[in-house]
């Protein structure tokens, strides 16, 4: 089961995903995604483009989680799976 992650280095919640699927032991394709605060979007980038492709159109948030065939749209829409244990049933096991 593929595991990606679309990211930006200015998101504190994209960390707090790329360390949880590090302690999980999960194996992950993580994407760099560059936002301009100025502008106050993604800077186009094919990362950006696909990123957009997968989400249905463009998305204001990241990370961008997909678990298989299975889409999170930002950490704050996984953290409560994590926390109730549900994620055990999606992620796969160990990478």
């Amino acid at each position: 089961m593929n595991v990606d992650i679309y990211y930006a280095k200015v998101c504190g919640l994209c960390t707090e995903a790329i360390h949880f699927l590090h302690k999980r032991g999960i194996t992950f394709t993580a994407y760099a995604v560059e936002y301009d605060a100025a502008a106050d979007q993604f800077v186009d980038s094919e990362n950006t483009r696909e990123m957009y492709r997968r989400c249905g159109g463009p998305v204001d948030i990241v990370p961008q989680i997909f678990i298989g065939d299975r889409h999170f749209a930002g950490w704050r829409q996984l953290e409560p799976l994590i926390q109730s244990g549900e994620i055990d049933r999606i992620l796969p096991e160990g990478g």
